[in-house]
């Protein structure tokens, strides 16, 4: 975790009127993340839970390790925010309930960013997963859709700060504006949601995000009322092979493969020749 963070382990503290609840507590163990620095930018980490007496590696090709629930009995997931907004106030869209929020990413724009409205929740909860297909029902690993991407929990640009009398002074060089920034204290910090594409696919993708009404119970999600659906296409990008390989390329494409072609073998014939 870095400098930034500790973890510390306790035993929970005795009951001493409740005999029954102490010896249900016996065995248990309190742990308690701190961030001592806060970092410019968000992070996520993630913490197993295991039996004492098997000592097995975290595996890390999934966001929390991929782990098996025979021997992991719980993961948890800790969205540690950074000094740094999430994006800049214009970029970030606000996911209204009852309505729809929809975004394309491709080559030249690789994430996106929004946020739920205060008193609503995201869905679903585990950074790893979203929803597939335009109808936004079926909730899969992102690491199976074929894709390379991430969610990420950060600050809203949105979130109302408060400076203190020091920090309205003008500031003329790079360590009174440092001094400035960290002057301010949150008062209302909002969260605000970083999608972003690394390795695009092959065909495009649609992944689904929800706002909830956060005061909705478990049962009566699914029945998508008060909700408002984040719609992400992710286009795809064939390979080279592919391309070539297909009949739906134009003439022009065609000739500029065949040049190309002949471009080579007379390179080749010179170097022969040389």
């Amino acid at each position: 975790m870095g400098e930034a963070f500790t973890i510390s382990h306790k035993k929970p503290a005795a009951q001493q009127k409740d005999t029954k609840k102490e010896q249900q507590l016996e065995n248990l163990h309190v742990y308690t993340v701190t961030m001592k620095q806060q970092n410019l930018t968000s992070s996520t980490l993630y913490f197993q839970c295991r039996p004492e007496e098997e000592r097995v590696e975290a595996r890390v090709d999934t966001p929390g390790g991929k782990f098996d629930p025979n021997t992991t009995k719980c993961v948890i997931q800790v969205a540690a925010y950074g000094s740094k907004p999430a994006a800049d106030e214009a970029t970030e869209k606000e996911c209204t309930l009852n309505t729809g929020l929809s975004a394309t990413l491709h080559t030249s724009s690789t994430s996106f960013t929004f946020r739920c409205p205060k008193g609503s929740r995201l869905l679903p909860v585990n950074f790893d997963k979203a929803y597939e297909g335009l109808e936004c029902k079926k909730k899969r690993s992102i690491a199976r859709m074929g894709l390379g991407a991430s969610l990420l929990e950060g600050k809203s640009a949105t979130s109302v700060t408060t400076a203190s009398p020091s920090s309205t002074e003008a500031a003329t060089d790079s360590s009174s504006r440092a001094e400035t920034v960290a002057a301010q204290a949150a008062v209302e910090v909002l969260p605000a949601y970083t999608f972003s594409v690394s390795e695009f696919p092959e065909k495009d993708v649609q992944v689904c995000y929800y706002c909830v009404d956060g005061s909705l119970k478990k049962e009566e999600i699914n029945t998508r009322a008060e909700v408002c659906k984040a719609l992400i296409e992710v286009k795809g990008v064939p390979k080279p092979d592919h391309a070539a390989s297909s009949g739906t390329a134009t003439f022009s494409t065609n000739m500029l493969v065949m040049a190309g072609a002949i471009l080579i073998s007379s390179a080749l014939v010179m170097s022969i020749s040389a």
